[in-house]
């Protein structure tokens, strides 16, 4: 059958759920995603959108768009990148640029310069860290103390998420409050606390198949170099294993040394390279 286009969040669900589940650490993002949006949440006005690839009578493949985000691939199989391309322009969808494991990305992103004609640019490399065994540091390294954020920190909560975006991934810069506030009634938002104020954060997103994903960490530039971020995102990780996640999982800029460092620190090792490419006419 070749590849589909649903506008339907639980068509699409239906059809690609048990091939994402067999492998919830490489797939955390658009299971996670998924979640988001069948829970009602969007991160622009635009409408989201969904694919899977069928052959042989199974499901092999799946994207998502969920603007102004790139175009997620979880799946791609190796040969159905230029139907893949034909078949979304031909649903007059506009697609400014993919993101996915590393080899998939090139793959789409080349049939896509031969079927538009047009130029593809890496924007950023990522790396998902897989926890091993937690190592928070310790109370003599990092001075302070963790603590859950509630309802009435959700405007600082927004503030350092959209500080964070504009830092990290500019081109896509958004945060949504109502997943944030969903967030923090969840218990899933934590601060790091010294003198008795939020130096750094990290968020979890809900677990979604035995995975927690630990993002976003921020941390204010004036409070950097202390040690906070590793200390708010172990405490974050803590959590997420006390809650009976069965795996911890994080994404780093490749070309942040200081973030791909730390996090090692505490125990995680890393798992696989992610691309995010932009297109242009």
């Amino acid at each position: 059958m070749g590849w589909q286009i649903t506008a339907d969040p639980q068509a699409y669900a239906e059809h690609v759920t048990p091939l994402l589940a067999r492998d919830p650490t490489a797939h955390t993002i658009a299971l996670t995603v998924l979640d988001a949006v069948r829970k009602g949440i969007r991160w622009s006005d635009e409408p989201c959108w969904f694919g899977w690839h069928q052959a042989g009578g199974s499901v092999d493949g799946a994207i998502f768009q969920t603007p102004p985000h790139p175009l997620g691939l979880a799946v791609v199989p190796a040969g159905s990148e230029a139907e893949l391309v034909a078949v979304v322009r031909d649903a007059g969808h506009t697609v400014a640029g993919v993101n996915g494991q590393m080899e998939a990305a090139r793959r789409v992103g080349d049939a896509w310069r031969a079927g538009t004609g047009g130029s593809v640019t890496e924007l950023l490399r990522t790396r998902l860290y897989r926890l091993d065994t937690l190592k928070p540091p310790t109370s003599s390294a990092v001075r302070g103390r963790p603590r859950r954020a509630g309802l009435h920190d959700l405007d600082l909560v927004m503030e350092w998420i959209v500080a964070f975006h504009l830092e990290s991934h500019p081109d896509t810069a958004t945060a949504n409050r109502q997943q944030f506030r969903g967030k923090i009634e969840d218990g899933l938002v934590w601060f790091w606390e010294h003198d008795e104020r939020p130096v750094s954060l990290a968020g979890c997103n809900p677990t979604t198949f035995g995975v927690a994903r630990v993002g976003p960490v921020y941390t204010p530039p004036a409070e950097r170099r202390h040690g906070y971020g590793s200390a708010v995102t172990a405490a974050c990780t803590r959590d997420a294993l006390e809650r009976g996640a069965e795996q911890v999982v994080l994404f780093t800029d490749v070309a942040n040394p200081t973030s791909n460092a730390i996090y090692q620190k505490i125990g995680y090792q890393p798992d696989h390279d992610r691309l995010t490419l932009a297109f242009s006419a």
